[in-house]
Formats: structure tokens, C-alpha cells, sequence
């Protein structure tokens, strides 16, 4: 198998067919499970790379391709790999980078332009070695730091030059995967323990909080890094943990659930925070029900799939206490439970709505080439209309959660405002508000406003 043949295949299926990285990077490492792990390592370094770097190398192509009016998107797509090679794997020789280059240029059919190729990968190369390729990228912010000019105005606007580009830079930087502990089957210390035992870089929570706030969270929430695949980690298949970021367990555990509690989830998916929200409702006296809800069967069957594998009781059907599982739509009033008396309604209900993501662009490196101003508008009314309908779950005296993985004010902060001016939302209060900023508060963006 050649790996470069195969990162080439797979940024043209992104490229054409408009795909997200992690779905066809997901799908062909699984079929290279077997296959050497360095191999595999490399295979995600260059797509990754090259599709969060694809701002600025296509700035480095146009600007060193001079006599070429139009590339061909077969031959631009294999220089992006060749200058991606040079100037951010260090592991690679230039020359590698420039054979290889080459040589997958005349196998894919462009044989006529293999000295093309090949005389522009050797300038960027002699730049690079002289310190002057990135010259070419400092003069602005979208070619500097790989971002659409819009998204880099818009993180100027709203939060200072400074911060922007703390954060800009953050999705360039090594993000540690972020676990919590099933406290039902294990503690937090008997769980690092056992992956540090296999070799793991295990660390605790970066999240800036106040010291009881970060106590709390420290006793469920791990960093892990050095490890190759999180299914076969010790632990995993025994239900011990689960992937969520410890900005979202801090958000539940600020969210005031307790034992006994009937919590609605309405946008659970894939059921992390339905999860810990059940762990909080439940002790030695009474366990509480959380309905978790989503809009297809395969996000319900994820949930399903996190829930068995935690051993946290999960039915279709009615439960005494649990997980119960509902095929919603989230922006459509559920009249039938809108309708309930109010002491049957949800203790506490959490909103955590689609949006742009712009919080998460370190994980998933092309949703800034997927989102839009246009689109986030869109995101902000649907939100609001989420948030509206959950106003007619929550009980007199309970309290709505509602977050989102974005730090688009347009998304959050004007969401909440207008709700609270809202015939739905007048009624309620904020009782805690925070936005965290990715590359400042040790964590992805994200943001949460606990109402009341």
C-alpha cells in the first residue's frame, strides 16, 4: 500500500465531494487497523495537514507558479502535499517529499506536468531551508494562519487582535484526547493508574475554574495522550470511561442535577452528557430517568451503544429510572409533553444545539471551510427555536442548560438574549453564563448559560 496514494485519493474525495475529514479518515483507518502504526500515523498527519494548512499552501502554489494562469485540481492537490511534506513534516527529506511527489504525478496521469511539479517543490524547498517560505504568509491573518478572512475578522471584532490570534494559533497545537471516569464502575485513580500502566501520557484537567469548581472536575475528567486507537484502550470496553471534553462535564455538574431528578435531554447525542447527567440523579436511595432525545435513529443508537457500554440501564420504552430513548426533533414542540403538569415536567432540561462549531476547530480541522456567516445565522434561529420549545419541558422552579461547541457570540450570546426577551423566555433568569476560549482558557471553546 502506498500511503501517499492513498492520502492523495482521499484529499480528492474531500476536495470534489465536499466530505469531512474525520468521516473518510475514520473509515480508512479502519481498514488499515492491521497495518503498521507509523503508517497510519503518517496517513493522518498529511490529510489532516493538508487540509487545515490548504489556505495557506494554495497562497504558497499561486504565489510560486508563475506562467501558470489555472492549475488542474488533481495537480494542486498533490502540491499541497509536496509543500506539506517540506515545510511541516520535519520527519520527511525534501527530497522524499519532492520525488514522491513526483512520482504519484506521473502515476495519476499528469506525466507532462512532473517538471512543473518538480521545479516548484525544489523552490519551495531552497525557501524553506533559507527561512523564506513563510514570508510569503505573515502579511495576513487568513494566509498566516490557514482561516477564511472572514473568520479571522470576525474573532478580531469580537475579542481583541491579541486573542484572535491565541486562538488561531491553538488549532495548529496538540490536542490531548479528554476522558471521564465512570464513577459507577471505577475511580478516577484506579483509572489512571491502569492507562498509565500501558503507557499512557495521562494528565488532569487544564480548564480554568475556580479551585472548588476545578476540584469537582478533576475527580472524573483525564487527559490521555501516546496511545493508538481509544477502542483498544485498557478500560474502554469495560465501560470505565467515555470520550467527553471536560468542558461539557463541567457544564452538567454546574447544571444542578440531583438524586431523583427527571432530566430531558434534547439533543443528546452521542450521549455524554445524558450519561453524566444520569450518574449525577442517581445514589444508594432513588436513581433518577433522563429522555434522551435526538433527531435520527443512528444518533439514537449511538447513545444506546455509550449507555450499554457504561452499564446505565437503556429502553425505547418506559423506565422507572435510566436511560430512555426518543427520536425527536428538537425544533418541533412536543405539545404532548408541553402539556404535562408542571410537577412532571423535567427537573432539568439540556439544550445543547447544532451549531457552527468554532469552538472545536483544533479536532476537527475543515469546519472552517464548512461554516459561513450565512450559515450561522441560520444556526442562531434554530437555536433560539430550541430553546424556546424548552421552555414548556422544564418545571416551575427547575432549570435550563443550554450550550453549544462555538464562540460566535451571533450563536450564544444574542441566542440567550433573545429568548429572554422572548414571550417563552421572559419568565426566566440567568443564573450562570461562561464562554471558554480555546488557546486561553485551557480548553476547545465553548459556551453554557444555566437559566432558572
Amino acid at each position: 500500500m502506498d500511503i501517499r496514494e492513498t492520502a492523495y485519493d482521499i484529499l480528492k474525495k474531500i476536495e470534489y465531494e465536499d466530505l469531512y475529514v474525520n468521516d473518510i479518515l475514520h473509515n480508512a483507518l479502519r481498514r488499515m487497523q492491521f497495518s503498521d502504526k507509523r503508517d497510519r500515523a503518517f496517513l493522518t498527519r498529511l490529510v489532516e495537514g493538508v487540509t487545515e494548512r490548504r489556505i495557506s499552501l494554495d497562497h504558497l502554489i499561486d504565489k510560486l507558479s508563475t506562467g501558470k494562469k489555472k492549475l488542474k485540481p488533481d495537480i494542486r492537490i498533490l502540491l499541497r502535499m509536496g509543500i506539506y511534506q517540506i515545510r511541516y513534516m520535519e520527519a520527511v527529506p525534501d527530497r522524499a517529499a519532492i520525488s514522491e511527489t513526483v512520482e504519484l504525478v506521473k502515476r495519476s496521469g499528469y506525466a507532462g506536468l512532473s517538471g512543473f511539479v518538480n521545479a516548484l517543490l525544489r523552490k519551495v524547498s531552497e525557501l524553506s531551508a533559507e527561512g523564506k517560505l513563510d514570508s510569503f504568509l505573515v502579511s495576513r491573518m487568513d494566509t498566516r494562519y490557514s482561516t477564511p478572512k472572514w473568520l479571522c475578522d470576525l474573532l478580531v471584532e469580537t475579542y481583541g487582535k491579541e486573542n484572535a490570534k491565541l486562538i488561531l494559533t491553538d488549532q495548529y497545537k496538540e490536542h490531548d484526547t479528554v476522558i471521564r471516569s465512570n464513577l459507577q464502575k471505577t475511580s478516577i485513580e484506579e483509572l489512571k493508574e491502569r492507562l498509565i500502566s500501558k503507557g499512557l501520557e495521562v494528565s488532569g484537567s487544564n480548564l480554568k475554574l475556580e479551585p472548588e469548581q476545578k476540584n469537582e472536575l478533576d475527580k472524573r475528567v483525564l487527559r490521555i495522550a501516546n496511545y493508538d486507537s481509544v477502542p483498544r484502550l485498557p478500560g474502554f470496553r469495560d465501560g470505565h470511561f467515555i470520550i467527553q471534553d471536560e468542558t461539557s462535564v463541567h457544564t452538567i455538574l454546574r447544571a444542578g442535577i440531583k438524586p431523583g431528578d427527571l432530566v430531558l435531554d434534547m439533543c443528546a447525542a452521542p450521549g455524554g452528557k445524558s450519561l453524566l447527567a444520569y450518574e449525577l440523579t442517581a445514589n444508594d436511595e432513588k436513581c433518577g430517568l433522563i429522555i434522551s432525545r435526538d433527531i435520527s435513529e443512528d444518533k439514537i443508537d449511538k447513545i444506546r451503544e455509550n449507555a450499554e457500554r457504561l452499564g446505565v440501564p437503556v429502553s425505547d420504552g418506559d423506565i422507572p429510572a435510566g436511560i430512555k430513548l426518543e427520536i425527536k426533533d428538537a425544533t418541533e414542540l412536543d405539545g404532548e409533553f408541553a402539556k404535562r403538569p408542571s410537577d412532571k415536567k423535567a427537573d432539568v432540561v439540556l439544550v445543547d444545539v447544532p451549531c457552527s462549531g468554532l469552538g472545536i476547530i483544533g479536532r476537527k480541522n475543515d469546519i472552517k471551510y464548512h461554516t459561513s456567516p450565512e450559515a450561522m445565522k441560520e444556526l442562531a434561529e434554530q437555536g433560539l427555536r430550541i430553546l424556546k420549545n424548552a421552555s414548556h419541558y422544564v418545571k416551575q422552579g427547575g432549570r435550563i442548560c443550554f450550550s453549544t461547541c462555538t464562540i460566535n457570540p451571533g450563536e450564544n450570546q444574542d441566542v440567550v438574549r433573545a429568548f429572554l426577551e422572548s414571550d417563552e423566555g421572559n419568565r426566566f433568569e440567568i443564573r450562570e453564563e461562561r464562554t471558554f476560549l480555546q488557546g486561553i482558557d485551557g480548553s476547545d471553546g465553548f459556551y453554557y448559560c444555566i437559566f432558572f
